[in-house]
């Protein structure tokens, strides 16, 4: 009995350690295109971002800010802040700058709506 305790355990701590992965993964995988500190928007802080990687002042040693950055499809460059600004003060936007890229799980939820809470 103590065995078979031991055994459902462990299974179930592998069962956890497999799915936290996987949505690890998943989460990775998927990003709103120039959120570059992903914070779940695309705001000025992006683009300081992107200036201080450019510029050598903060480190990008996974990529991750270059992948959710580069979001003029050329190198990454400072082009693709100017494209993000551009963004923010609502000028043309070929880029689809703000859209998701991935699984398109993320919710879209409007940032100051609250839940549906059931009563």
């Amino acid at each position: 009995m103590k065995r078979l305790k031991m055994l459902i355990g462990f299974m179930l701590t592998a069962i956890v350690c497999v799915s936290a992965a996987a949505f690890s993964a998943a989460a990775e995988s998927s990003y709103i295109r120039g959120d570059a500190d992903s914070d779940g928007k695309v705001t000025i802080r992006d683009v300081t971002m992107i200036q201080r990687v450019i510029a050598q002042l903060e480190t990008d040693s996974k990529g991750d800010v270059k992948r959710r950055s580069n979001v003029t499809g050329g190198a990454f460059e400072i082009s693709d802040a100017t494209a993000i600004q551009r963004y923010l003060a609502e000028f043309d936007d070929p880029y689809q700058i703000g859209e998701y890229v991935g699984d398109n799980t993320h919710p879209t939820q409007d940032e100051y709506e609250l839940p549906f809470v059931p009563n």
